[in-house]
């Protein structure tokens, strides 16, 4: 009810406004701007839902008119007070509470509110503070709906100077969400002080920034752990250079962050950076870094030292060497590393094309010292998740039922068996995200877990790695091919430690003609670990015919056997989309999508299918539309049809 209170009163207060003048002087208000939209919507889909053999047949009809508006406006100056206000509210009739279509991944708002107000705008000193509330339903990978109510407001002030430009913000943030299939919900709230303020003292480029923050969050849903945590930042950034050649650079960042709540850890990070240019077209890079975390049961410090010279002959050769040396202090053990290698890059012209080679080769010693049965704790490990790849959390012997895995705010705590599946793979826990979940595919994730430590031991590890890579008929074919090993000797007490001894094939090739990117590539990972072959298949076609037409077409194919255990995931997916265009007003459009998988708790099977017809008669906004959608998604079977269409009036 506030929202609709709010927007009636905003539509009351700007109504009786017919022109848009432009600002004179001094007045007390004056309308500078404005635009809109008028119209009607609607829908009609059928939806038959097989769940354990109970079936559910729904009708969903629905209709709503939709009204939105903009304006900018200023009181007493436009360099003193400007507000800008916008607001939308689409009313509708229809036996349900709410309804989204499943196969339609815009977002459908309901409601909406934005209010902005910004004092002093062209001046040197400005403020400006936002009101934003709104209502809406978007769908998720084709897989899951959700219902968000969002309410934010903030304050910004600015004071732009030469001397020291200074920038200070404040947000607050709360939405809560219901996953409309599986009846999750979760109620979140954020809040965000930060300032900012950064200085050049020379023409050379140099760059000196310094940031606070006050970061406040909360999160809770129906089956997990409330998370209440409040974090203290503060960043030091500074970029140096000594000549007008940029040479010689030097970098420094200096983060302390001091965290309450759930968890409770201080760190404390230093990262220092050197790039030199030197004669005969060589060029120095070294990084020194400091870690200090502090947490619950442990403390961990680590000193890391890397440097690297890399030389270039013209453009064909160019080679490397580096060295690498970190030391760790952790509560339950010490390790010290150390990595020397060298890399060779050569590229050869050949006729119509090209010969790259390319060769690394490194040694790593690794010594630990620590007790056996110690047991350690894992704070946000990172980890990227993409459909069709295999990923390994880094440490053996994990404790499962310890496992929290959370995006990369560490405000949203991600749900087993909803938005990620384990498995155990030998001493190792492989994690795979679930279609439709709140993980995205090829995100990046944070996982905390316990695992045990497996005491002292001391290796070196050798790794090679050598790349082919062919080019012909001025890049139009393209073969590659990698082999790259790892292998262990100077092994000391070794007994309770995996250590993944691998011979890894990988290759492949592609063709490029026009309009159309194709390939194949096949990976041998013959491992200690986890053993796999995979094959992977793709299409890209993106074209056009004529002036009218537009095709995209997109197809992949991805098959995994582990070999272990003799069994496989499929990934497959097909996407095409065909544009006719009769005028430069209207237009149609055909979409076609198949997606499957096949594996142990991701089993999809998705069909989607629309049309739809677009055209505008001078401000007239006609959308006409049909859809289909089919899916079965572990065990749940859902058919899904119907029509829409929408007409806009703007002004």
């Amino acid at each position: 009810m506030k929202i609709k209170s709010l927007i009636l009163v905003f539509f009351i207060a700007t109504g009786y406004c017919l022109a848009q003048n432009q600002p004179g002087s001094f007045k007390p208000w004056q309308l500078m701007s404005y635009s809109g939209t008028v119209g009607i919507r609607g829908f009609y889909r059928e939806q038959k839902r097989v769940l354990n053999n109970l079936e559910d047949y729904s009708k969903f009809p629905f209709l709503y008119g939709g009204i939105s508006l903009n304006t900018q406006s200023f009181i007493g100056h436009p360099n003193l007070l400007v507000l800008d206000i916008g607001g939308e509210f689409n009313p509708g009739l229809s036996k349900q509470t709410y309804t989204v279509s499943p196969d339609r991944s815009e977002v459908l708002t309901f409601k909406k509110l934005d209010i902005r107000a910004t004092l002093f705008r062209n001046k040197p000193m400005s403020l400006s503070s936002y009101l934003n509330l709104s209502q809406n339903f978007i769908n998720r990978e084709y897989v899951t709906s959700l219902k968000t109510d969002t309410r934010q407001w903030g304050l910004n002030y600015y004071y732009r100077n030469k001397f020291l430009p200074l920038t200070v913000s404040y947000s607050d943030r709360a939405w809560d969400q219901l996953e409309i299939e599986t009846g999750r919900v979760y109620l979140n709230k954020q809040s965000d002080l930060q300032a900012r303020a950064s200085k050049s003292f020379t023409d050379l480029g140099d760059f000196h920034e310094i940031r606070f923050s006050r970061y406040k969050y909360s999160r809770q849903d129906r089956s997990a752990v409330p998370i209440d945590n409040l974090n203290y930042n503060l960043l030091i950034n500074n970029t140096v250079y000594f000549d007008k050649q940029k040479k010689y650079m030097l970098r420094s960042s200096i983060t302390n962050l001091n965290q309450e709540g759930n968890i409770n850890q201080k760190r404390f990070q230093m990262f220092e950076s050197v790039n030199i240019k030197l004669p005969y077209r060589l060029r120095f890079s070294g990084n020194y870094d400091y870690n200090n975390i502090r947490q619950q049961t442990q403390q961990y410090k680590q000193h890391r030292i890397n440097a690297r010279l890399n030389h270039e002959l013209f453009a064909s050769l160019k080679t490397g060497v580096y060295f690498e040396s970190f030391k760790t202090a952790h509560t339950a053990y010490d390790e010290t590393n150390m990595r020397t290698g060298a890399s060779l890059n050569y590229i050869k012209k050949i006729p119509t094309g090209t010969l790259n080679l390319a060769y690394t080769v490194n040694r790593h010693n690794q010594n630990v010292v620590s007790n056996p049965g110690s047991t350690v704790q894992i704070i946000d490990e990172n980890q990227v998740l993409s459909d069709g790849q295999i990923v390994l959390l880094n440490r053996p012997y994990i404790n499962v039922a310890s496992i929290v895995v959370k995006d990369l705010t560490g405000s949203i705590i991600y749900q087993k068996d909803f938005d990620y599946i384990i498995q155990e793979r030998n001493e190792f826990i492989e994690i795979s995200r679930v279609p439709g979940g709140q993980i995205a595919n090829n995100s990046t994730i944070l996982v905390d877990y316990m695992a045990a430590q497996v005491g002292s031991y001391n290796f070196n590890a050798d790794l090679q790695s050598f790349t082919v890579r062919l080019t012909l008929l001025e890049r139009m074919v393209e073969f590659y091919y990698t082999i790259s090993t790892q292998d262990y000797n100077n092994i000391e007490s070794g007994e309770f430690l995996t250590l993944n001894y691998y011979t890894r094939n990988f290759y492949g090739g592609r063709i490029q003609y026009k309009f159309i990117h194709a390939g194949v590539e096949r990976d041998d990972f013959n491992s200690t670990i986890v053993p796999y072959k995979k094959m992977r298949y793709y299409v890209q076609m993106n074209g056009k015919i004529g002036k009218q037409i537009l095709l995209s077409l997109n197809g992949e194919l991805s098959d995994i056997n582990l070999i272990e255990t003799d069994t496989d995931q499929l990934f497959s997916s097909l996407f095409g989309k065909v544009i006719y265009q009769f005028k430069p007003q209207t237009k149609i459009n055909f979409d076609l999508g198949y997606r499957k998988q096949i594996g142990e708790q991701i089993d999809l099977d998705l069909i989607t299918a629309k049309a739809e017809y677009n055209t505008v008669y001078r401000n007239l906004y006609l959308k006409l539309g049909l859809e289909f959608y089919k899916r079965n998604y572990v065990g749940e079977q859902l058919n899904f049809g119907g029509v829409y269409f929408q007409i806009d009036r703007k002004f």
